[in-house]
């Protein structure tokens, strides 16, 4: 079965390597890369795909020094949607020695949706050696699967464990794509558990901030014209 994928993988057209055709609805993809052997390339519900719901990917295989145990990647329609982009990508992955693995996880036909992008990193060295996580968040106003064309976010370079966030502006047109950039380096053998994610907080529209101040434009006024119901004195 593996021997069977990892041939697939070698033959995969060109086009792929450098990102998914401009347009092309194939939902979800998945790019792994040690630096050294051929990329490994899954589309949603493709060959390699463990996962046969929509938006889901989930592969199994070996790389280099690397054991996948789990790499699943996660997009609309299971989480978000096409003006709320929501993306998650869970790894399990060891390595019998030093090394290095990058996880691009794209998804596009993403529509106009400005807001702050959160991204979000957590994770863990089950055993073994000291190892570092890099995550990145990236856009193309072309919609290329796999296009790292726009820098969005980035929480750095950290060593696990870790847990932290970082902001960035999405201010993409309409039909775009989104990466997510996650890159292992063990310093020897080691198995590790990331998730890293991405979410928008839409910009609140000036209704909406209006809503939100209209309290404070009332109790000013009230501070100003005084009581309402204040008692006149008596003329006797």
């Amino acid at each position: 079965m593996k021997s069977k994928f990892k041939s697939f993988v070698m033959f995969l057209p060109v086009i792929l390597i450098g990102g998914v055709a401009h347009g092309l609805s194939v939902g979800p993809t998945l790019f792994i890369s040690d630096g050294t052997d051929p990329i490994i390339i899954v589309n949603d519900n493709g060959t390699g795909d463990l996962n046969p719901a929509t938006g889901e990917l989930t592969l199994s295989t070996n790389v280099g020094v690397w054991s996948l145990s789990i790499s699943t990647g996660i997009s609309k329609p299971s989480l978000g949607s096409t003006t709320n982009p929501v993306m998650d990508i869970v790894i399990q992955a060891s390595s019998t020695g030093a090394g290095s693995l990058t996880y691009t996880f794209s998804d596009n036909n993403f529509e106009s949706a400005p807001g702050l992008l959160n991204a979000a990193v957590s994770g863990q060295v089950i055993s073994g050696a000291t190892t570092t996580v890099a995550y990145s968040v990236y856009g193309d106003p072309d919609d290329t699967e796999g296009a790292l064309t726009t820098f969005l976010a980035t929480t750095g370079t950290n060593s696990l464990p870790i847990a932290t966030s970082s902001p960035g502006t999405l201010a993409l047109p309409d039909q775009f794509s989104l990466s997510q950039v996650v890159q292992l380096t063990a310093s020897g053998a080691s198995a590790v558990s990331v998730d890293a994610s991405l979410s928008v907080i839409p910009e609140p529209s000036s209704a909406a901030l209006a809503f939100v101040g209209l309290p404070f434009l009332v109790a000013g006024l009230a501070r100003r014209r005084g009581p309402l119901n204040r008692v006149r004195p008596r003329a006797w």
